[in-house]
């Protein structure tokens, strides 16, 4: 068996590190470090080692910790409260966006009707205000 490289060392700490189970136990790494790394040690060689021992006790922690997406409430009545402002957001922009689509209507109609061509609306701003 021997010791082990620094660079394996450097494996193992990535492999922790990188850990996406939601359970991380000393067991579980020496099967992996069997398994993904083909380096087999016991849980108690693996512990000796500084840097693994801290990645280990990093990992665990951040892995125990509670996990919250951003934006979300963990109160049902602040929830509530927010899907409803949310909603009534929702069906003021869906009304402002009604009646932006009726007052297109209408200009296309305009200028359709007095000869306005579709490049001529599109021209930037800043060259219809060098002509006026």
């Amino acid at each position: 068996m021997g010791h082990l490289k620094p660079r394996d060392e450097e494996r193992i700490v990535k492999l922790i590190e990188e850990w996406s189970g939601p359970k991380l136990t000393w067991p579980l790494l020496v099967e992996a470090c069997k398994e993904k790394l083909g380096i087999s040690r016991a849980r108690q060689s693996l512990m000796k080692l500084p840097a693994i021992d801290l990645a280990m006790k990093n990992r665990k922690a951040a892995l125990k910790a509670p996990k919250v997406s951003p934006g979300w409430v963990s109160d049902i009545h602040k929830a509530n409260r927010r899907i409803e402002e949310l909603t009534e957001t929702n069906q003021k922009l869906v009304s402002a966006l009604r009646d932006m689509h009726a007052r297109f209507l209408i200009w296309q109609a305009n200028a359709d009707m007095h000869g306005v061509s579709q490049s001529m609306l599109e021209q930037p701003v800043l060259q219809l205000q060098k002509r006026t």
